[in-house]
């Protein structure tokens, strides 16, 4: 049955890469409602969740040509893509938040908190896999790292876990979590930047 759908798939993505607007009709139809889902298990809204929706399209629609079916499913290929949007509309949506805050009542951050969440948004490996056009370069990336790494930046950086949240799933301090944070994101974000360069010589 997974077969069968994900030949479906695969050559439904294959048509759009000729600009088949009936296969990219076809393909909204059979995987928006489950993309629908992963976007609002990150932002937590509705209408947020549609507008990614349709950006992902967008997305899936002009980048079809790129997809390569050895390198990862379908619907990986097209989960990745929505979530990369979901998390730069939650980050926008977050420094939008805490900008209006910040105007309101200054003394309610420190300096040294924004400077310490400006420098942990640059080290997170889903901004720079973001500037990727081939999504699949994060998903061979992720299998390189151990189980605990890969485990936390999957639920911090794709399912929106706070470094609190992780902190407990694991019985461990927020200090520890941020360190494995830290040290994944670094592998990760080598093993991306490396691999892109590889990919454009």
């Amino acid at each position: 049955m997974d077969t069968n759908r994900d030949e479906l798939y695969s050559n439904l993505i294959a048509r759009c890469a000729i600009h088949d607007q009936k296969a990219l009709e076809a393909l909204y139809k059979h995987v928006a409602p489950y993309l629908n889902k992963v976007a609002f298990s990150i932002l937590r809204s509705e209408d947020l969740s549609n507008d990614v929706l349709q950006e992902a399209f967008i997305q899936i629609w002009k980048n079809a040509g790129e997809y390569r079916v050895d390198k990862s499913k379908p619907i990986t290929w097209m989960t990745s893509i929505v979530r990369y949007r979901a998390l730069d509309r939650l980050a926008k949506e977050k420094r939008h938040y805490e900008s209006i805050n910040h105007e309101e009542d200054p003394d309610e951050m420190h300096s040294d908190e924004l400077i310490s969440e400006e420098k942990e948004s640059n080290d997170r490996p889903d901004i720079a896999a973001m500037q990727l056009q081939d999504s699949n370069i994060l998903l061979e990336c992720m299998e390189t790292l151990n189980d605990r790494a890969k485990e936390s930046i999957t639920l911090a950086y794709l399912q929106g876990y706070s470094r609190q949240e992780l902190a407990e799933k694991f019985n461990s301090s927020v200090n520890t979590v941020k360190s494995w944070l830290k040290r994944g994101a670094e592998r990760l974000k080598n093993c991306i930047e490396s691999k892109a360069e590889v990919n454009h010589e």
